[in-house]
C-alpha cells in the first residue's frame, strides 16, 4: 500500500504546526511559573519588612522620647550622656536600614508625611514648616510616616506690595474649570 505524498506532507504540516502550538504553550507556562515564582520571593520579602519594621517601632517611639528629654535636659554631664546614647540608638538604627524621613525644610511628600494642618511660614508653599513626630524609613520603604505642619504663606497687610495671592489661584482656578468644561463641550 502506497501512501499519496501529499497526505504525508500535509500531515507533516499538521504536526509541525501541532509542535509550535505545544510549544508556545509551554514558553508562556514557563512564563507564568517565573511571574509566580517572582510573586512569592516579593511577598516572603514584604513579610519579612513587615516583621522587622513592627519589631522596630517601639524603639523608635524609646528613641523619639529620648531626644525630647535631651532636649529639656539642663547642660552637664547627663546631657552629654543622654546624647551619646542617642547618637549610638541613631547609629545602629542606621546600619539596620532605618534612615529618618526629611523633616523641616523639605518639600511636602504625601507618601513619606502625614499632614495635620498648616503653619504660618516665611517658607515656600507645601514646605514642612514643623515636624511633630519624625517619620521612618526602612531599606527604603516608610514604616512610619512624619507627622508634619505644612507652611501657609503669612497674608500680606493692606498697602504691602505685591499681588492678592489668593485672587490669583482663584482665578487660575476658575480658567482652569472654564477650560476644561469648554474642552469637554468642544468634544461633542
Amino acid at each position: 500500500m502506497d501512501l499519496d505524498p501529499g497526505l504525508l506532507k500535509l500531515e507533516n504540516v499538521v504536526l509541525e504546526k501541532k509542535l509550535r502550538e505545544t510549544e508556545t504553550k509551554l514558553y508562556y507556562v514557563l512564563a507564568d511559573l517565573e511571574n509566580v515564582r517572582k510573586r512569592e520571593d516579593l511577598e516572603i520579602e514584604n513579610r519579612a519588612l513587615a516583621a522587622e519594621a513592627t519589631a522596630f517601632l517601639p524603639i523608635l517611639a524609646a528613641v523619639d522620647d529620648l531626644e525630647k528629654v535631651l532636649q529639656q535636659a539642663p547642660e552637664g554631664v547627663f546631657k552629654q550622656g543622654l546624647s551619646m546614647v542617642v547618637s549610638e540608638f541613631r547609629d545602629a538604627l542606621r546600619q539596620a536600614g532605618v534612615e529618618e524621613v526629611p523633616g523641616v525644610g523639605s518639600l511636602f511628600d504625601p507618601m513619606l508625611h502625614e499632614a495635620v494642618g498648616e503653619e504660618e511660614a516665611n517658607l515656600p508653599p507645601s514646605t514642612i514648616a514643623v515636624e511633630l513626630r519624625k517619620g521612618y524609613t526602612l531599606r527604603g520603604r516608610l514604616i512610619r510616616p512624619a507627622i508634619v505642619k505644612v507652611s501657609r504663606p503669612r497674608p500680606q497687610a493692606p498697602g504691602e506690595g505685591g499681588k492678592d495671592v489668593t485672587a490669583h489661584r482663584c482665578f487660575d482656578a476658575h480658567s482652569l474649570w472654564v477650560a476644561g468644561n469648554f474642552q469637554l463641550f468642544a468634544a461633542y
